[in-house]
């Protein structure tokens, strides 16, 4: 399983895989017209980024839209904003944020409502919210993994804010609200980023694909096929890298021989580490593609 990094301040551009002539996520063939270039890495994380060219139907990108772009816009937006990440239109980026305190005890039980400030994106402590789960259940996995949100936050720019809140009201403890995320919706958007990386690297026809109808909103068992696996990878060469993809076959276990893809943003913060399972080959992934 070859690493791919994918530097995504630098917004450098990757090779891009032609047109298939067909959309990858509902298999209809159209002409070049009627489909719409698909980025693997959505352009509001990594610009132009590893583009599949004429690759999704205009009725399935709607059906996309309909998660990525909350997860972009609500559960990143803030983030993004912060790290200057690319938009189409600067007049729709974040400008400030919402953020919600409570005054706790010492066993950080909630005794009193705070209130909500609103706080400049400029001043806003950096905070980026995920997801960790356990395995893909279709693995048939042991390890103990939580299920629930994942944060990463700078912890003197959330004590400044804190104490100055503490200051202001009086209380003795004060703790913000971090955030939420949209479990399903985050996990369709990593089945959607896995599924389009597999059909741009070996092309559409050459797996049998689990997740369509997790992308399409046509299923909500998304936990079946999508999960975390911690270990899977160290760090890769380069640290400095903000995202890791891999693609690779299982060997072992009640799904071997289906393609896997790993999937870590930020591996430097100790992020999770994703792991989608894609599909079954239909090819030998040897010969299509050597680093499988």
């Amino acid at each position: 399983m070859r690493v791919d990094e994918f530097d995504l301040e630098q917004r450098e551009k990757a090779p891009i895989a032609p047109s298939p002539g067909k959309c990858i996520y509902c298999y209809e063939i159209l002409p070049p017209e009627e489909l719409t270039d698909e980025h693997v890495i959505p352009y509001a994380l990594a610009a132009d980024t590893l583009i599949f060219e004429k690759s999704c139907c205009t009725v399935c990108q709607k059906e996309i839209t309909r998660y990525e772009q909350n997860v972009l816009r609500h559960q990143l937006g803030a983030f993004r904003a912060q790290v200057d990440a690319p938009t189409r239109k600067k007049k729709d980026r974040i400008r400030e944020v919402v953020i919600h305190f409570i005054e706790v005890d010492d066993e950080a039980n909630k005794i009193r409502d705070l209130g909500e400030r609103t706080i400049p994106i400029e001043r806003a402590p950096l905070i980026i919210n995920l997801w960790q789960s356990p395995p893909a259940r279709i693995l048939e996995e042991t390890v103990s993994r939580p299920d629930q949100p994942w944060t990463y936050f700078v912890e003197s720019e959330v004590n400044a804010l804190n104490k100055q809140v503490r200051e202001e009201t009086g209380a003795n403890h004060v703790a913000m609200s971090l955030g939420n995320v949209n479990k399903v919706k985050y996990q369709r958007f990593l089945a959607k980023t896995a599924h389009a990386f597999v059909s741009a690297k070996i092309g559409p026809d050459a797996f049998e694909p689990f997740l369509t109808d997790i992308i399409l909103n046509r299923s909500d068992d998304v936990g079946l096929y999508v999960g975390d696996m911690p270990g899977v990878h160290e760090f890769a060469e380069n640290p400095e890298n903000t995202l890791q993809m891999s693609m690779g076959r299982l060997t072992t276990g009640p799904a071997a021989g289906s393609i896997a893809v790993y999937f870590q943003l930020y591996p430097s913060i100790k992020s999770p580490a994703h792991v989608i399972i894609v599909g079954k080959p239909l090819v030998d992934l040897d010969l299509v593609f050597p680093e499988a």
